[in-house]
C-alpha cells in the first residue's frame, strides 16, 4: 500500500510536470504563418507591460532597470523569430480573394519576408490591359489595397494596407508586375487564425486603414 501511493505521487507530479513543460503553452501553428503570430503576440504582450510599467514609474532608478528590461525583451523577440524563420521557412501561397472586374490578374500572393514585427507580402500580377493614371499617361504604379480575415470571415484588427512598386514599369497587357505590402505587429499579433487575403477598394481602404 506504501508502495502504491508513492507510485500515484510519482505520477501525479509527472503530469503536473508535463503540463507545464507543453500543455500550457499557448502558441498555435497557423496553417500560412506558422507560429510567427504567437511569437509575435507573446513579446508584444509583455513589451507592452513593460512600457505601461514605465510610464507609471516614478523612480528615476527603476524606470531605468525597466528600460533595459524592455529593450533586452525587444533583442529577445528578434532573435525568436530569426532563428524561427530560419528553421520553419514561410513558403505557402496564401489564400487570396480577388477583387472582380480588374485590369490585372493576381497569380499569387506569398510572403517575401518576416523579420521582428514586419512581414512583408508579395503580390504576382498579370496585367491585362493597359492601365493610365489620371492624365492619360501609362501609370507606372499599380496599387493593391487589401486586408486579412480569420477563419470565419472576421477582419483581422490593424491588417487593412496596401502593396505598390515603386520602381518605373509601364503597366501594358502583359507585363508581369511584382507588389509589395507590409503589416506590422499590431496586425500579426492578431493573426493566429489567419486564413485569407481579401482584395478591398481604395474607398474601404480610407475608412478602415487605421483600424
Amino acid at each position: 500500500m506504501k508502495n502504491l501511493k508513492l507510485l500515484s505521487g510519482i505520477m501525479i507530479f509527472i503530469t503536473i510536470f508535463l503540463m507545464g513543460c507543453g500543455g500550457g503553452s499557448s502558441s498555435k501553428n497557423n496553417e500560412y504563418l506558422g507560429e510567427l503570430p504567437s511569437i509575435e503576440k507573446k513579446y508584444a504582450n509583455q513589451i507592452d507591460k513593460k512600457s505601461k510599467e514605465i510610464e507609471e514609474c516614478t523612480d528615476m532608478k527603476d524606470a531605468f532597470k525597466l528600460d533595459k528590461e524592455k529593450k533586452l525583451l525587444k533583442e529577445e523577440k528578434k532573435k525568436a523569430i530569426e532563428e524561427y524563420v530560419a528553421s520553419h521557412p514561410l513558403i505557402k501561397d496564401l489564400p487570396f480573394q480577388a477583387l472582380p472586374n480588374n485590369k490585372y490578374t493576381i497569380n499569387k500572393v506569398v510572403v517575401n519576408k518576416a523579420t521582428s514585427g514586419n512581414l512583408n507580402i508579395k503580390f504576382l500580377i498579370t496585367i491585362n490591359e493597359e492601365i493610365k493614371g489620371k492624365y492619360g499617361s501609362t501609370n507606372k504604379n499599380l496599387f493593391i489595397y487589401f486586408k486579412a480575415v480569420d477563419s470565419e470571415g472576421n477582419y483581422i484588427p490593424n491588417s487593412t494596407t496596401v502593396a505598390t512598386n515603386f520602381k518605373s514599369v509601364l503597366l501594358t497587357a502583359g507585363t508581369e508586375y511584382e507588389a509589395f505590402g507590409s503589416w506590422q505587429n499590431k496586425a500579426t499579433r492578431n493573426m493566429e487564425d489567419f486564413a485569407k487575403i481579401v482584395e478591398i477598394t481604395r474607398e474601404e481602404y480610407d475608412k478602415n486603414k487605421r483600424k
